[in-house]
């Protein structure tokens, strides 16, 4: 990963994005995870670790990873598509694995039922069963987020959870915290040579923000390296629109550095952060 940013007031966001561009993007991830339990094995149905990290959630290329919370995914999917309309690639994770929470209770029917008693599973090895998986999940997130270059985390309404101590956010989601805090300790990789230029898992489950309870544990809300407001980050890619529109109609990719160096370009960057993107240092400063 090279950078992480802030994108805050996400919820104030439209898109110019149709229900058909959005059933595309994910139905275009379809079929990428299977049947989790095809990778039970043995008489004790143990969990294949190895093959679920393998093939269950397989590692992808992506220029932006998408942190977000679930009751903003229809959003953050037409963000993607506008995204990908700029000629980059975006990984939102929640497209491709769905809930994780269909994905256990498979596991428990199968591996952790109490005979004679529908809907009833053996109490510990259902909290193991979660707890592996968590495990396996948030390595394959991990490792998503350091090949991708760039993660923004969509702030919104529906990620903090209200607090009374003043200065202080936290959000309810231990996967976005996972997320956040992965990016500020990974190591920060330069863009590849030559430069030209520049999901999580359904953490809720309710399915509605409506519906949503309050989170059963609340995490201090980690920092980013820099910050940007969403009606910044709406005219960075109109401005960039123009020569994605073109390079399509006359059947070239759109180039994503188009996009990409208007975006690092109105962020304060550092000057290691400078290096990384293999842009010039700035011109000394004459002594006063």
């Amino acid at each position: 990963m090279l950078l992480d940013v802030k994108i805050t007031g996400f919820d104030a966001l439209s898109f110019d994005v149709d229900d058909s561009a959005i059933d595309a993007f994910k139905a275009r991830n379809k079929g990428l995870t299977t049947d989790i339990t095809d990778y039970l094995a043995g008489a004790d149905n143990m969990l294949d670790a190895e093959s679920i990290a393998a093939h269950l959630f397989p590692v992808q290329h992506a220029d932006v990873f998408l942190s977000h919370t679930h009751q903003d995914h229809d959003a953050v999917v037409k963000l993607a598509v506008t995204l990908e309309r700029l000629g980059m690639k975006v990984f939102v994770d929640s497209c491709i694995w769905g809930d994780v929470y269909d994905l256990l209770l498979k596991v428990d029917k199968a591996r952790s039922p109490i005979p004679g008693k529908p809907n009833t599973y053996y109490y510990e090895r259902t909290v193991r069963t979660a707890a592996n998986m968590y495990m396996i999940l948030n390595v394959a997130l991990q490792r998503m987020i350091h090949n991708t270059e760039l993660l923004m985390f969509l702030e919104s309404k529906a990620v903090r959870v209200e607090d009374y101590v003043e200065g202080k956010a936290y959000i309810g989601s231990p996967w976005i915290f996972s997320e956040l805090m992965f990016a500020r300790m990974v190591k920060r990789r330069a863009r590849p040579a030559p430069a030209k230029g520049l999901e999580n898992f359904k953490e809720a489950v309710a399915r509605t923000a409506d519906a949503a309870p309050a989170p059963l544990v609340r995490y201090r809300l980690p920092e980013s390296a820099h910050t940007m407001a969403a009606s910044d980050l709406r005219t960075l890619m109109a401005n960039a629109s123009p020569q994605a529109t073109l390079a399509r109609m006359m059947g070239t990719t759109p180039d994503k550095n188009v996009f990409l160096d208007a975006f690092y370009t109105g962020l304060p960057v550092t000057a290691a952060e400078r290096r990384l993107l293999r842009w010039p240092p700035l011109p000394a400063q004459p002594a006063r």
